[in-house]
């Protein structure tokens, strides 16, 4: 099983991930609409506690061929023009999207709240009435001495934990199954869901056209894992609880691609994987990019060195930002990652959930596969990553492992 605590900017809030496996068939196409309105995207999603920031973003599309400007304020529960949380004013270029942002304090602000976000051209002509879009986000914030909520609060969803291969079943799940799953999840409250990966070497997890070239090996033979659409059924079945999914783009085949920086190709190796990701990332937001529950995105390549993994990392950050500048990028950095504030700042990656790593019981270079070993160290190693993000406005979350592995089998 997996938890995931969850820290905003400098200061903590918790969502807890539960390692559960994860599809209807054909998916939808994206709508125009999707593209032409405003979005409104609020980091973490909800329930927080008090004691925490979280980052309001609208991403305001420019369909028109010259630069635009807007004007967008931010309120809580309603629009009183005068007092504003706050104003950002942005520009797009033709054919691009201008991002607002925005951090608001929870302190002293428990209960149920709606975020209310309200664009409009900028500046206004005089006597004319701009047109005005009026965005909201439900969030609901609770009182609590700590900064984490004590709460299970999202689930990690594996596409092959679906299979028999993976976990002992009788069969396969089957898409009513999934649909089930997220029910149960629902009800124990969770609101965040993390596909790790919509394609796994050869095999996906949704109805790809993409097929990719090995080199000399020529196509690579790529087939549906399952007879049914893991990623809609996840992403409908999200919508209808108003809960939040992170698609993870897949480490393409190559697993160790941020720990080989010195093989020799291994430029070549990271273009491959940014193309891929890139290639997949667009496919997605074609096809499911309508979905409110489509929350944001997962790269999966797991790094240790960030000022070295940014390489893969950045650029296709970049990508998703461009589809729609307001969804997350996550990444889950190692037990013991290279990190210094500088490295940080400058990564394009919104989210970096840490593994706690306490599953395999690692200390620093060492798996000792006493999960006591690594409990013993977890309030000085999230001490010292709350210190990296202080100032640098990048989210700071946990990957809380909670199961057991056996040395002696390697898992």
């Amino acid at each position: 099983m997996v938890w995931l605590a969850g820290m905003s900017g400098n200061l903590v809030t918790v969502a807890c991930f539960m390692a559960l496996a994860v599809g209807a068939l054909c998916a939808s196409a994206r709508t125009d609409s999707s593209r032409k309105s405003a979005r409104f995207t609020v980091i973490p999603p909800g329930p927080v506690t008090d004691k925490i920031r979280v980052e309001m973003r609208v991403a305001i599309p420019n369909e028109s061929l010259d630069e635009r400007s807007y004007e967008v304020a931010f309120y809580c529960d309603k629009v009183t023009s005068n007092q504003p949380l706050g104003r950002v004013f942005v520009m797009s270029s033709p054919g691009g999207f201008a991002l607002a942002r925005m951090w608001w304090n929870t302190a002293g602000h428990s209960g149920r709240h709606k975020l209310i976000a309200r664009v409009r051209p900028s500046p206004l002509e005089p006597g004319s009435r701009p047109p005005t879009q009026a965005l909201t986000w439900p969030l609901e914030v609770v009182a609590s001495t700590t900064r984490a909520l004590p709460l299970l609060q999202g689930g990690w969803l594996e596409p092959l934990g679906l299979s028999n291969s993976v976990y002992a079943r009788d069969r396969d799940m089957e898409e009513q199954d999934l649909r089930d799953l997220l029910d149960a999840m629902k009800r124990l409250r969770m609101s965040v869901l993390l596909v790790p990966y919509v394609e796994y070497q050869g095999y996906w997890f949704y109805p790809s056209g993409i097929r990719f070239h090995d080199g000399d090996a020529g196509e690579r033979v790529e087939s549906q894992y399952f007879d049914f659409d893991v990623v809609e059924t996840v992403l409908s079945q999200a919508e209808k609880h108003d809960m939040h999914v992170f698609l993870g783009l897949g480490r393409s085949g190559d697993v160790d691609l941020l720990w080989e920086f010195d093989k020799a190709d291994w430029k070549e190796r990271n273009q491959h994987a940014v193309d891929i990701a890139t290639s997949i990332a667009k496919e997605l937001w074609e096809r499911y990019g309508h979905y409110r529950s489509f929350y944001g995105w997962y790269l999966t390549h797991e790094m240790n060195d960030l000022k070295r993994s940014s390489a893969y990392y950045d650029p296709v950050a970049d990508f998703c930002h461009s589809l729609s500048p307001d969804k997350p990028v996550l990444v889950a950095p190692a037990g013991t990652p290279i990190i210094n504030k500088e490295s940080l700042a400058a990564s394009h990656v919104d989210i970096f959930c840490y593994q706690d790593a306490v599953g395999a019981g690692y200390v620093p270079y060492q798996y000792t596969y006493i999960p006591e070993s690594r409990i013993a160290i977890l309030d000085e190693v999230f001490r010292g990553y709350r210190r990296l993000h202080e100032g640098t406005d990048k989210h700071l979350w946990g990957d809380l492992e909670i199961w057991e592995m056996d040395g002696s089998k390697g898992y």
